[in-house]
């Protein structure tokens, strides 16, 4: 009985250790490398969450620098006529947006051709979006 209780606290002694192993997926901190698994209907319910971490907020893909940065293929501050033709409504109110009339849309005169853009557009669809 002796061998016994000595073979259990030898036990115990040597998995003490082992169980305090700090895991920072069991506080949310990170996730587990276990993928979450989807349940009957195949929807995934358990999703690791990151908490401690802050959230990454998406970038507004929709400004008119990003719209004039898309259509600046060569990055030179100015849309050519060249760089306008990948869209056709930019290219149609191209000459009526260039202000000075020196072949290139600035910043501004972008943001002129995209109103006239989205203007001829609603009248043609009959109506505004």
């Amino acid at each position: 009985m002796k061998r016994f209780i000595a073979l259990g606290i030898a036990a115990f002694s040597l998995a003490g250790p082992a169980m305090a192993v700090d895991y920072p997926e069991e506080r949310g901190v990170v996730p587990s490398i276990v993928p979450p698994a989807p349940d009957e209907t195949g929807r995934v319910n358990n999703v690791p969450q990151w908490r401690g971490v802050a959230p990454v907020a998406p970038a507004a893909a929709n400004s008119v620098d990003d719209y004039f940065a898309r259509y600046d293929a060569n990055h030179d501050g100015v849309i050519t006529w060249n760089e306008a033709q990948v869209d056709p409504d930019l290219a149609h109110a191209f000459n009526r947006a260039d202000a000075n009339s020196d072949g290139v849309l600035t910043r501004a005169e972008f943001q002129d051709a995209a109103r006239i853009a989205v203007t001829e557009r609603n009248s043609a669809s009959g109506g505004t979006r």
